[in-house]
Parts: structure tokens; sequence; C-alpha cells
């Protein structure tokens, strides 16, 4: 088993339960966390239990939100078919250690360019074909013109629009802090820069899904 520490940077939605994603980090001799990065891009990873889909308990992760610092102890790598980031963990060593020091400069070191399509295409799904050649299901990016909403009256489906490139995207909205947030009222955005994680979910009836499973905002 391996000590691993992760920055959270997708805490979404999943059966009932949760997804929790993010960058690997490593420490260095005076305890400060820095990205792993290989060839360039930075190190994803997605802790998932024994459970059908994968999805974590909620109990186990329910005061974990998006800019948090995680530790485990990973078990080994269990990449499965595009989602290459998966891994499993001991499920009593999940912990948060703390709220991590996110500026817009950390964040734009973890950003990667996906102006020409977003992971693969410049559409709201793949299709299974499209997912055959997919070797990944998590980036981090930094759209503009973003827009959160509800699509029902009683503010229970979030979505967000966003323009990348040239492109114009319009995903389901999965952070589980950020619909709170939400609820609460979307001033806090006045004046921020916005990144976005964006996740590739399971099947569904034939199409491969983007989800917004990640939001973060910072001056």
């Amino acid at each position: 088993m391996t000590k691993t520490y992760l920055l959270c940077l997708a805490n979404s939605k999943k059966y009932g339960e949760r997804c929790i994603a993010g960058i690997e980090l490593r420490p260095d001799a005076q305890q400060q966390f820095h990205p792993v990065k290989i060839d360039g891009k930075p190190q994803w990873l997605r802790p998932v239990a024994d459970s059908v889909h994968g999805q974590v308990p909620a109990q186990l992760v329910a005061d974990f939100a998006v800019g948090d610092i995680l530790e485990f102890e990973l078990l080994r790598q269990c990449p499965s078919a595009y989602q290459t980031e998966n891994c499993q963990f001991v499920p009593k060593s999940l912990r948060k250690i703390r709220a991590a020091k996110i500026s817009i400069s950390h964040l734009e070191q973890l950003v990667e360019n996906q102006a020409d399509g977003l992971l693969g295409n410049q559409r709201k799904t793949l299709s299974l074909d499209e997912i055959q050649t997919a070797d990944r299901s998590l980036v981090l990016v930094k759209p503009e013109q973003v827009m959160p909403y509800f699509t029902t009256p009683y503010n229970t489906k979030p979505r967000v629009k966003f323009k990348l490139g040239n492109t114009v995207y319009d995903l389901p909205m999965t952070d589980v802090n950020f619909f709170d947030q939400m609820q609460l009222g979307l001033e806090a955005l006045v004046g921020m820069t916005v990144f976005i994680t964006v996740s590739l979910g399971v099947e569904f009836e034939g199409k491969i899904y983007k989800l917004a499973a990640g939001m973060i905002y910072c001056k």
C-alpha cells in the first residue's frame, strides 16, 4: 500500500453516493504539496469503491469539498476502459487533511487546452464508437461566459453553460458543493475566475455524457 495525496477537483453525485477525483500531489520536505505531472500533464486519480459503478459511500466523504487536500492508502490502479484514472483504496484510510490554498496561477498550471474539442469532440456526449479511442475521462478547463442555471422551477436539476474556444457547452452540473452554492445564489461568482472539472460518466442509452463534476472559483 502507498500513501497517496490528492487535490480534490471533483465531488460529484453518483447513483446516490459520491464520485471523488482530483490530481495527485507529492509533498516536499517542508510538507508543501506539488502536483504530479507525467509528460507535462497532471496525473488524475479517481478513488473507487467495491461497488457496481465504483461509487464511494456518501458518509465516507461527507465533509469533503472541491479544493481539499485528501489522503488515502492506495491499493492498486484499476483502469476501466476510458476511465483510466480509477484506483482502489483502503476505505478507512480516506481522509481530509485540509483545504488547499489555491490561486488562479496554481489552477492555470493544471488546465489543459481543450479548445478544439472537450474530451474528444465539441458535443455534450461521446458515441460508443468515439469512446473506444478515449484514454481519459477527466480534465480541468478554464472556460469563459460561465452560466450555472436550474432546468426546473424547484431548483433540483442544475446545469452549466460555458464557452471553451469557439464552442458553447451545456452540461449537467453534479458538484454537490456547488449545488448548495446555487441554492444560496450566484452572487459569489461575481468578479471570480471559474475553473471546471469535466468528467465522462458511465454509458447511458448508448452515449457517454460529459459532466461538470467540479466547480472552483477564485480571484
